[in-house]
C-alpha cells in the first residue's frame, strides 16, 4: 500500500507492507493524505469516560454544532483520551483519501524518530508552529503568524534595504546577524513558551537558517527528508503509525468490528478489508505473503505438525458445518468487483447488509444491489443484502 502525504505543492510517499509492518520512502504516488495547515484547523486533546467511539462522536456532535456551526470535523478515541479535530475554510481535494491536521503530522515525525518527550518547532514562511509531544503523542500546540518572511521584513526595516537584499543577508549570515537573531527571538516569544532547555526537533524551511541550533540546548533533525518536507512525510505515515489522529474518511468498520471479522476469516480477509476491498489482493506476491503468514501461525499453534497444506489440516480439525456469517462473507467476496469501496458491514437477524460505493452505476447493478443512490460527489452508493 502506498500513501502520499501532500503539503501544498510538496509531497512524500511511503510504501507500506501490511503483512510485514514495514515501510520505506518511494517515488511512486498512492492514496493521498492531505495535510491541513495549523492555521485552518483546531485540535483538542482531552480525557473522557466514554469507551465507545460512536457514542463519543454523538456526544461531541452537539457541542461542535453549537460552538462552531457547520464545520468539517472528526474525533478519535485512544484509551481514556480523545482527539477532536476541526477543519475550517479548507476545501478537500476530490481525490483525497484522508485529511490530516498539520500538527498531527509533525508530532508523528517524533514517533518515527523514537522521541517520546520533545517539542517540534516548524518554521515556515508565513507562520511558525510549536508542537508538544509527550509519550510519543500530540499533547498541545501553538501557532504564531510570524515566520521566515517576518524575519526578512524585520531585517529590511532595520538595515534599510529591499526585501531581496534582506533575504540574501538572512540566508548568508543567519543568526550571526544581530537583527536576524532579534527577529527569531521575537518569534519564539510570540509562541508563549520557552523551549530552549528542552529537546527540540527543528522543522520547516526556516530551520535551515545559519546557527539556529545555538538557540537551543538540545536539537534533533529528521534525516530521512529535508526539513520543509516533514509535514508531508508525517502525513504519509498517518495509517502506518497508530496514534490519536482522526481518520477524516467516510464511515468505516470500527476496530472492534474488524477484530470480530478477523476471528472468523483470518489473515486473508483482513488483507481484503485493509486494501479497501480491492481485488488487488489476488496478486501472486500478496498471496505468497499470506500463505507464509498462515504457515508461521500454524507452526506456532501446532509445533508438532508439519506446516504443509495448512488449510486442509485446519479444515479436517473442524466439526462439520461453518459459521453462518462466514458463509455470507464468502458469498460477498464472490460478488465484489474492481472499483468498489465498502463503508459498513452489518450482520443481524441472519442477514448480512453491506453499504459501499462505486464510480459506475452498472457495477452496483451487477453485484445485485438492493438499492442504488447517486451521491453529490458523482459516485453511486449501494446497499447489498445477503441472506
Amino acid at each position: 500500500m502506498i500513501y502520499t502525504g501532500i503539503d501544498g505543492d510538496k509531497w512524500v510517499s511511503v510504501d507500506f507492507s501490511l503483512l510485514k509492518r514495514t515501510w520505506s520512502v518511494t517515488e511512486r504516488r498512492g492514496k493521498k493524505v492531505v495535510a491541513v495547515p495549523s492555521t485552518l484547523s483546531f485540535v483538542k486533546v482531552d480525557s473522557t469516560e466514554i469507551k465507545d467511539p460512536y457514542d463519543l462522536k454523538r456526544a461531541l456532535g452537539i457541542e461542535v454544532e453549537e460552538k462552531f456551526g457547520e464545520v468539517l470535523w472528526d474525533v478519535k478515541l485512544r484509551g481514556d483520551k480523545y482527539c477532536l479535530a476541526l477543519i475550517r475554510d479548507f476545501t478537500p481535494p476530490e481525490d483525497a483519501f484522508s485529511l490530516e491536521p498539520e500538527v498531527f503530522s509533525l508530532a508523528r515525525v517524533c514517533r518515527v524518530l523514537s522521541l517520546e518527550e520533545c517539542y517540534v518547532l516548524d518554521l515556515g514562511r508565513r507562520k511558525t508552529t510549536l508542537v508538544r509531544v509527550s509519550e510519543g503523542e500530540l499533547r498541545s500546540y501553538r501557532v504564531s503568524m510570524k515566520g521566515g518572511d517576518y524575519i526578512t521584513k524585520f531585517l529590511s526595516e532595520k538595515v534599510g534595504v529591499g526585501m531581496e537584499e534582506a533575504e540574501r543577508i538572512k540566508v548568508s549570515e543567519g543568526l550571526k546577524n544581530k537583527y536576524v537573531e532579534e527577529a527569531f527571538g521575537n518569534i519564539l516569544s510570540s509562541l508563549g513558551r520557552d523551549v530552549r532547555d528542552n529537546l527540540v526537533l527543528l522543522s520547516g524551511g526556516g530551520s535551515k537558517i545559519v546557527e539556529i541550533e545555538r538557540f537551543f540546548d538540545k536539537v534533533v533533525r529528521n534525516e530521512r527528508v529535508s526539513p520543509e518536507l516533514n509535514t508531508a512525510f508525517g502525513a504519509a505515515l498517518k495509517f502506518v503509525y497508530e496514534d490519536c489522529s482522526p481518520d477524516f474518511r467516510e464511515e468505516e468498520l470500527s476496530d472492534r468490528e474488524l477484530k470480530r471479522v478477523a476471528l472468523l476469516l483470518g489473515a486473508s480477509f483482513i488483507l481484503f478489508l485493509a486494501s479497501n476491498f480491492s481485488l488487488g489482493f489476488l496478486e501472486k506476491r500478496v498471496v505468497r505473503e499470506v500463505r507464509e503468514a498462515e504457515r508461521k501461525a500454524f507452526k506456532e499453534v501446532f509445533p508438532e505438525l508439519p506446516a504443509v497444506a495448512v488449510r486442509d489440516q485446519v479444515k479436517s480439525m473442524l466439526a462439520g458445518g461453518s459459521y453462518e456469517l462466514t458463509n455470507d462473507l464468502l458469498k460477498l467476496a464472490d460478488r465484489l468487483k474492481e472499483g468498489i469501496e465498502i463503508y459498513r458491514i452489518e450482520f443481524s437477524n441472519g442477514r448480512l447488509k453491506v453499504v459501499g460505493s462505486t464510480a459506475k452505476e452498472e457495477i452496483a447493478s451487477e453485484i445485485g444491489a438492493k438499492s442504488v443512490k447517486k451521491t453529490p460527489e458523482g459516485t453511486y452508493e449501494f446497499e447489498v443484502e445477503i441472506e
